[in-house]
């Protein structure tokens, strides 16, 4: 092994053991809400499953109100997916194949370089099923620190698309919809107990109240906009009730 190809493999290392996250070979996990449309097997050699649908998305050069939340206008795009037929045992295939033409969501892995065994990069490895109501084991308010300077505010909506991406440096990416205005917005994730958090309740039927964050700077985030809080009950951000204040016993 030449030099250059050592120092090649100590540099992919060196980076996957900065995100623990993902495994070697993956540039991205995580959870979206996709539209089915078609799905059908291919391959002889390398059987899979192949199949296109759609997701929200946004168009970041709209001209639109970002400080009256009128930003941005949620649009589909259509994307090509991947299922490795042995997945779950082969239900994960039957089941996407029950639900053409409904919304699903299901999670999955980006490939850095696509498998052989797969015709994209994007494959689906999970269908969560849906549920009325939160986990018993879930808190109803969830909160992080602020890290926007700018403002911070609450919407009523939902994820609909969250992952962790990267190489050296990860981050969690997403995209909420404000169901009042009925917009998206991109967001990013700087703590991780609150990523793992909204993965859980993206099951969920029901909108919830967000917690936005906006900074002056965004560093190594995509976004400007972050997460502080789900709350379930009632608007983000709110104070906490102080205790009434006790006075000293008189002597």
């Amino acid at each position: 092994m030449t030099r250059i190809a050592r120092l090649t493999i100590a540099a992919l290392l060196l980076a996957e053991a900065a995100t623990p996250a993902l495994a070697l070979g993956t540039y991205a996990e995580g959870q979206v809400y996709l539209t089915v449309r078609k799905f059908e097997s291919s391959g002889i050699i390398f059987e899979s499953w192949e199949g296109t649908g759609e997701l929200v998305t946004v168009d970041r050069s709209e001209n639109c109100k970002q400080e009256e939340n009128e930003c941005y206008t949620p649009k589909k795009e259509m994307i090509s997916f991947s299922v490795r037929p042995e997945t779950d045992g082969g239900k994960l295939a039957a089941e996407i194949q029950k639900n053409i033409n409904k919304e699903i969501l299901v999670a999955y892995r980006i490939h850095r370089i696509e498998a052989a065994a797969l015709s994209t990069d994007f494959e689906v490895t999970g269908l969560l099923e849906m549920q009325d109501r939160l986990a018993a084991d879930l808190p109803a308010k969830k909160v992080t620190r602020k890290t926007g300077a700018k403002r911070n505010f609450s919407v009523l909506g939902r994820v609909v698309h969250l992952e962790y991406a990267g190489t050296a440096v990860g981050t969690y990416e997403g995209i909420y919809i404000d169901q009042q205005k009925g917009k998206a917005h991109p967001f990013s994730i700087t703590d991780s107990d609150m990523a793992a958090h909204i993965y859980k309740v993206m099951a969920l039927r029901k909108d919830y109240n967000l917690g936005i964050s906006q900074a002056f700077v965004t560093g190594v985030r995509k976004s400007d906009y972050d997460i502080f809080e789900v709350n379930m009950n009632e608007p983000a951000g709110a104070a906490d009730p102080q205790p009434p204040e006790t006075k000293p016993d008189a002597k």
